[in-house]
């Protein structure tokens, strides 16, 4: 027994020193924060773990595969789509987030909600709207036919509709986290700048701007996984990337090695991503003054630039949600007069309302231990289990489903 409690004690101050290594020197966290996390971090790594058996068991085969010139070619069409999706949508963005936040924007409130709704409309039913309205002969063609005599549009299929549709789905991403990193500086540094005798416009740039690195940055890593991930918008624009390759392979072939292969590429695609994000932000400190929660900004007036910035607010809005809306509309209305029966399956609906429930209570409680870890013990562990969250968000969803079959049929059998 005496043996038994040495070896025990030992253990204990192992494992405590572990752990607050692991939390950067800081204290401990409490057990009832860092054994969810962790575990959230392992569940995080089954489709990783999958893909890495799946490929190493296949032999040298697989890496043949996957240096071939046709694979070269679909990474740098991915990255193309990442990068581009992503630039635009901060460039789309942050003019957004500034109005909304900073200045005398009328209806700042309805432009907010507004626009963040694109992110309720799925990438395919995008992509399919794209193609109804812009395609060689979709709505807008015929729309200009008659006056015009325009018989046919430029093919919007590949990068070009592509990137048109993720940036306007994406977008508000970074609109959220940017007004969330704007609502959270001093105003006091912005009232000092404009009191030394700069502009709104120099403020912005010189003060507010590099404020807003983490927020951009945070926003732009969304953007950036969701497009690596996407593939009902890629795949209907006929946009070869990863995830449509992917796709491509478990679908048609019996093996599905080459498949887990290029989804290990993708989840190597995304660690570089998620390390450029840690590389933007660098060693820099951001501060805040608590004044912020309690004192609001002072607006900037926008005067002659007022109505302007509501004719770019709405023309956002009316390309990424009334546009879209309109044309899945005109196609309601159209096949109803056509004698098209109706039918609203509600079983279908109360199905996908329940999922939405199920799955966005299981993240929130997925979530909260990992968010907590990090912000309030961070460390190497935090650190780690933070960016491992990200890796599911770029995962085709195809490849995470085999992780759960590959591992409940090996290790946990009904």
């Amino acid at each position: 027994m005496t043996s038994f409690s040495v070896a025990a004690a030992g253990l204990r101050s192992v494992l405590t020193a572990g752990l607050r290594s692991l939390a950067g020197g800081r204290s401990i966290p409490p057990s009832v924060i860092w054994v969810p996390a962790v575990f959230v971090g392992g569940v995080l790594l089954l489709p990783l773990v999958y893909l890495v058996i799946r490929t190493f068991d296949s032999g040298g085969e697989v890496w043949d595969l996957l240096f071939r010139q046709r694979v070269a070619a679909i990474l740098g069409r991915t990255v193309l789509l990442v990068a581009t999706v992503t630039g635009a949508s901060i460039i789309l963005a942050l003019p957004l987030a500034w109005l909304t936040t900073r200045t005398d924007l009328p209806f700042r409130r309805a432009w907010v909600v507004l626009s963040a709704l694109p992110l309720v409309i799925p990438s395919y039913v995008a992509g399919f709207i794209v193609v109804a309205a812009l395609g060689p002969r979709g709505m807008l063609q015929g729309a200009l036919e008659g006056p015009f005599g325009i018989d046919r549009l430029p093919d919007i299929h590949g990068f070009a509709g592509a990137l048109l549709t993720l940036t306007f789905l994406s977008f508000p991403y970074v609109v959220l986290t940017v007004r969330a990193a704007m609502l959270r500086i001093d105003p006091a540094m912005e009232e000092s700048s404009r009191g030394l005798g700069r502009g709104s416009w120099a403020t912005f740039f010189f003060v507010t701007l590099p404020l807003l690195r983490p927020g951009i940055a945070a926003g732009g890593l969304l953007v950036a996984l969701y497009t690596l991930s996407d593939f009902g918008a890629v795949s209907l624009l006929r946009y070869e990337t990863f995830t449509w390759a992917i796709f491509v392979q478990y679908e048609s072939a019996l093996d599905r090695t080459l498949g887990a292969g290029l989804s290990l590429s993708l989840v190597v695609l995304a660690l570089a991503i998620v390390g450029l994000e840690v590389f933007s932000r660098g060693r820099a400190r951001y501060y805040s003054s608590s004044s912020s929660a309690s004192r609001p900004p002072s607006m900037v007036r926008l005067g002659r630039w007022r109505w302007p910035a509501v004719a770019f607010c709405s023309t956002v809005v009316a390309v990424s949600l009334a546009a879209p809306m309109s044309v899945l509309g005109y196609w309601v209305v159209r096949g109803v007069s056509a004698g098209e029966p109706f039918n609203l399956v509600w079983e279908a609906v109360g199905n996908s309302v329940y999922i939405a429930a199920l799955a966005a209570t299981a993240a929130v409680a997925a979530a909260l231990p990992v968010a907590a870890l990090s912000v309030r013990y961070p460390g190497v562990l935090s650190g780690l289990l933070e960016r491992l969250s990200y890796i599911g968000f770029a995962l085709p969803g195809i490849a995470i489903a085999l992780a759960l079959v590959f591992f409940g049929a090996r290790y946990a059998p009904l």
